[in-house]
């Protein structure tokens, strides 16, 4: 086994480098790091493709432990998710936000950070610092925030780059004019800088997560110059009319929409979405609180539908209709009970896919955003259908390019 070229190790471990629920297969990674010499270098370099210490100052150290093999395993990192939420007094999260951009400075080829943290606002130094590393980031995700802190309003300002965004939070931050006691940067920020803000964020996102809903102000503002790029967004509360009259400039130009929850205002939403190629909806009563396939796009390729109630008095009528209803439809997922509670229902279910070219996956994993898409189009094409991945991997695959470029740049 020692014999075999590390290129083709490489090549044979990224096949595996997935569970069956998308994520990275650590465990399998870290046994064949242990199988001998020439086996650890392939294996540590996808271990740590998708990196999330436990302690950012440990890590950081063992990046500095060896210039040749530091520097080549920090080469190898392209999503990091580190957490410095636990209870810190300010100098121990100053620190903590220091190390971060030592990290990033450390691993170069970074281009997803999921940032976990609570309250703190961030000093001038250790802000530009963070500017100065981050300069590579395209995806981010923030959790954990407090609402007295501007936190994003600074991150988005000084990594303008960002073209996938992840809101994992429900206390959304305020603007840094709507907090009463002006953050530390307020006072020293340029007035044509910081009315240039006010207008609207900067960044042009192809891809957000709004895991809650943020005030109408703040997602005015952090939509202000993503009309033209937003095409892939995912909603995870009701949406309030405010809310909807916003997004309705952005409608027309996505391609994936994820809803996880389907109401009227959800299908005022969908009738403006006339470009829509997926649409996943994470859960949908049967029958619907409206109607389903009279609101559909008929432009959709991929439906994705998590039945919350599903049980033997509910009917597979309404997703009968919406197959009937949608002439460009390609792959349909549901949860896999949809089988074994409605039958013949789902007999006929299948039937009018197969005569319409459809192909049905029962799945029930839930279609989220992955960011490590190192190899999406290979996995797409190799265990999509067999292992009920959501069409989600369809959705990357589409994406390759897109993502590709999130990696190389």
């Amino acid at each position: 086994m020692s014999s075999v070229p590390p290129e083709l190790l490489f090549c044979v471990l990224e096949n595996v480098y997935y569970t069956f629920k998308g994520t990275p297969n650590y465990k399998l990674l870290k046994a064949c790091a242990q199988v001998c010499r020439t086996w650890s270098g392939p294996a540590q370099s996808l271990l740590f493709r998708s990196a999330k210490p436990r302690d950012i100052h440990v890590f950081h150290a063992a990046l500095l432990s060896s210039e040749a093999r530091g520097r080549a395993l920090g080469n190898c990192v392209q999503t990091l998710d580190v957490s410095i939420s636990q209870f810190y007094e300010d100098s121990d999260m100053s620190s903590g936000l220091s190390t971060v951009a030592k990290i990033l400075q450390a691993c170069p080829h970074v281009y997803g950070l999921v940032l976990s943290f609570y309250g703190v606002d961030l000093e001038e130094e250790v802000l530009e610092k963070l500017r100065v590393a981050g300069q590579e980031l395209k995806a981010l995700s923030l959790v954990y925030y407090g609402t007295k802190s501007p936190i994003l309003y600074h991150l988005l300002s000084i990594w303008p780059n960002i073209q996938v965004f992840k809101i994992g939070s429900s206390m959304f931050p305020l603007l840094p004019w709507d907090i009463a006691a002006s953050p530390p940067l307020q006072s020293n920020a340029d007035d044509v800088g910081e009315l240039a803000q006010r207008n609207g964020a900067e960044v042009c996102l192809y891809d957000l997560v709004l895991s809650f809903m943020p005030t109408p102000e703040a997602l005015t503002w952090l939509l202000a110059s993503s009309t033209d790029s937003l095409r892939i967004l995912e909603v995870g509360e009701p949406l309030p009319l405010t809310k909807l009259n916003i997004l309705a400039r952005h409608a027309p130009r996505l391609r994936s929409l994820r809803l996880w929850f389907y109401n009227n205002n959800s299908v005022a939403l969908l009738r403006m979405c006339t470009a829509l190629e997926e649409l996943v909806i994470y859960a949908l009563d049967l029958p619907p609180r409206c109607p389903l396939a009279p609101n559909l796009p008929p432009t959709i390729e991929y439906l994705s539908l998590r039945i919350q109630n599903d049980n033997h008095r509910t009917t597979l009528q309404p997703v009968i209709d919406a197959v009937d209803a949608l002439p460009n439809l390609k792959v349909l997922t549901c949860n896999r009970n949809v089988r074994r509670q409605h039958y013949d229902e789902y007999v006929m279910l299948e039937s009018r896919c197969r005569t319409k070219g459809v192909e049905v996956v029962l799945s029930d994993a839930l279609a989220q955003n992955q960011w490590d898409c190192s190899t999406a189009a290979e996995h797409a094409k190799r265990v999509f259908g067999v292992d009920g991945r959501t069409i989600e991997w369809k959705r990357r695959a589409r994406d390759e390019r897109f993502w590709g470029q999130l990696e190389e740049a």
